[in-house]
């Protein structure tokens, strides 16, 4: 039947003093919880899901200046990405001992171009508007087949293709969209090989197209359309209650009764052949684990998650979860697999908060690794999460990436970002954050010996954390403007 959980005397739950055990990040992640639990906007309500993970502080990732410095970087890089494998959490069983799902990012241009053509097909692109396409496409086609292709060509030439095709979506759905866009920049992401090779085909990033295209004129009149099927049989009344019951106990820190009452909803699963229930049964164990720093017994649950999951929404928690406890133990080649695989997958169900976090996460990875890259992974993230009106997510991605820029030595768009994320989280009645980037701010102003704009800078943070109950912020806030002045 899969992950035993009868075998609970494990004691993930027998704590020393009556107090669970912390792991280095969920001291931090608690205050996030919380406020999702608040919001209503999590179905699981113990999930490290997606909808509030701006309100988490950045996750720990190594700082490696030491290591680049003595060994110059691509040696020192060869040797994170090998020693990544075989970090270990402390307290914990080696977490390598799990098989990852690897997603290759290598992806060759001739795959990208047959797609965006079938993109196009699919879509119902009218004559007039593929020749228009195919101008770009053609310019495209010249560099491909070049010894040395001009990549920024190539870039430029499939951006200008895409955005003829979403201007035609949105016309035709009478809604804006950014869909085929999105993809060509998320796609930029990746490792290209832009020599051309048709052969070369990576089936992670195949195309899937609807059943139906965006031509109107093709849709199947009402009395062709196939007769209705019968409705799907609603879930199992008691099953229903038991996975309900269970997730309180969950909710009440009762995770040996939870773990057992799960167990009991996964026998009644099995039984019935419900896979889409177990999934979500494993997700929440995985999460139970992963609360108690039991890390390798959540991975393993989160995998078992996967193995039945019929919902993109599901998938998503458990890749995204799983990239948290591998990037929380520095292991850094899984963790940015699955926070990749998070992305498609949110892609997939236009979930561009999901997408938005995400891509930060691979950013502040990538940062700490000192590759610029990071910068277009902050960027993309930026521009998903301006489509949407989410204050939170967005003064999340301005924060990191203000972080980011400012291991690159640019303290003016530093600031410039900080003042974003402040505006942001203002907009969203989050104080706490909007004091916690005054801080940094101030921080960074104090570094370039700015000491007039530090000290106004952390007078109007302290007004924001005087709000909150985060005694710690006030009196380190407090402590550098007594120093200053």
């Amino acid at each position: 039947m899969g992950l035993n959980l009868s075998s609970v005397n494990q004691h993930p739950y027998i704590v020393k003093d009556g107090k669970k055990p912390v792991n280095s990040k969920e001291e931090q992640e608690k205050s996030a919880r919380q406020a999702e639990n608040e919001n209503g906007q999590n179905e699981h309500a113990r999930s490290k899901g997606l909808s509030l993970v701006e309100d988490k502080p950045k996750p720990f990732v190594p700082n490696y200046t030491a290591q680049v410095q003595q060994q110059g970087w691509q040696a020192a890089k060869s040797q994170i990405q090998a020693q990544s494998r075989y970090i270990a959490p402390q307290n914990s069983a080696p977490v390598d001992t799990f098989e990852h799902q690897n997603v290759s990012a290598n992806i060759n241009i001739a795959q990208v171009l047959k797609d965006f053509r079938n993109t196009a097909l699919a879509i119902g692109t009218p004559p007039e508007l593929q020749e228009e396409v195919d101008g770009y496409l053609n310019l495209i086609n010249s560099q491909v087949t070049k010894d040395n292709p001009n990549t920024k060509l190539i870039k430029s030439n499939l951006k200008n293709a895409s955005s003829l095709l979403d201007a035609y979506i949105s016309e035709t759905l009478n809604k804006e969209s950014k869909v085929v866009e999105n993809w060509v920049d998320a796609i930029f992401l990746q490792q290209i090989d832009f020599k051309y090779n048709e052969n070369d085909i990576n089936p992670q990033f195949l195309v899937k197209f609807p059943e139906k295209t965006l031509n109107k004129e093709q849709e199947t009149p009402a009395a062709e359309q196939p007769t209705p099927q019968p409705a799907v049989p609603k879930v199992d009344e008691e099953l229903k209650n038991m996975f309900k019951y269970s997730k309180q106990l969950a909710r009440e820190n009762n995770p040996k009764a939870a773990l057992l009452s799960f167990q009991k909803a996964l026998t009644r699963a099995d039984e019935l052949g419900e896979e889409s229930v177990k999934s979500k049964i494993y997700l929440e164990v995985g999460d139970i684990y992963n609360d108690y720093n039991y890390l390798p017994q959540a991975l393993t649950s989160y995998h078992k998650s996967l193995e039945s999951a019929t919902e993109n929404t599901v998938k998503i928690k458990a890749h995204y979860s799983m990239a948290q406890i591998y990037d929380n133990v520095n292991q850094i080649s899984p963790a940015l697999d699955h926070y990749y695989t998070t992305v498609a997958y949110a892609g997939e169900e236009d979930n561009l908060v999901a997408q938005s976090v995400s891509l930060t996460k691979m950013g502040n990875i990538y940062a700490d690794m000192y590759e610029q890259e990071s910068l277009e992974y902050y960027s993309t993230a930026k521009d998903l999460a301006a489509q949407t009106d989410n204050s939170k997510v967005k003064g999340y991605i301005a924060s990191n990436r203000a972080d980011g820029l400012n291991k690159f030595g640019e303290p003016q768009e530093a600031l410039h970002e900080y003042s974003e994320a402040v505006k942001h989280y203002t907009d969203a009645e989050s104080p706490q954050k909007v004091a916690q980037n005054y801080n940094s701010a101030a921080d960074l102003m104090m570094e370039y010996h700015n000491i007039n704009k530090a000290k106004s800078l952390l007078t109007k943070g302290l007004h924001f954390a005087n709000q909150t109950s985060d005694l710690d912020l006030i009196a380190e806030m407090s402590s550098k403007l007594e120093i200053l002045s």
